[in-house]
């Protein structure tokens, strides 16, 4: 083994430190893009849900007893499959 072969010592450790720095370098920006896209797709999604809400509350004020029937039919039906479900689970 030479004397410039050891780590940290010579060219070789500085060039060994130069490709660990270029490494972080290179994680940080591909972690600050990761970051950014998740961001951007979470913004996207509240906008999306924020008018899907907007319009469903619309709809309800424009007709409220067709609101009121199918929340009644899909409580109605929901408590049939729960029913059902815990009389099976007795036997």
């Amino acid at each position: 083994m030479n004397e410039n072969s050891g780590p940290g010592t010579g060219n070789g450790g500085t060039s060994t430190r130069a490709g660990t720095e270029q490494v972080r370098e290179h994680l940080r920006a591909a972690r600050d893009a990761a970051t950014e896209t998740v961001r951007g797709a979470s913004n996207q999604a509240r906008t999306w849900s924020r008018g899907r809400l907007t319009q469903l509350q619309d709809r309800v004020e424009a007709e409220p007893y067709r609101a009121a029937a199918w929340a009644l039919g899909i409580g109605f039906v929901a408590g049939i499959l729960i029913t059902a479900m815990a009389r099976t689970g007795r036997r």
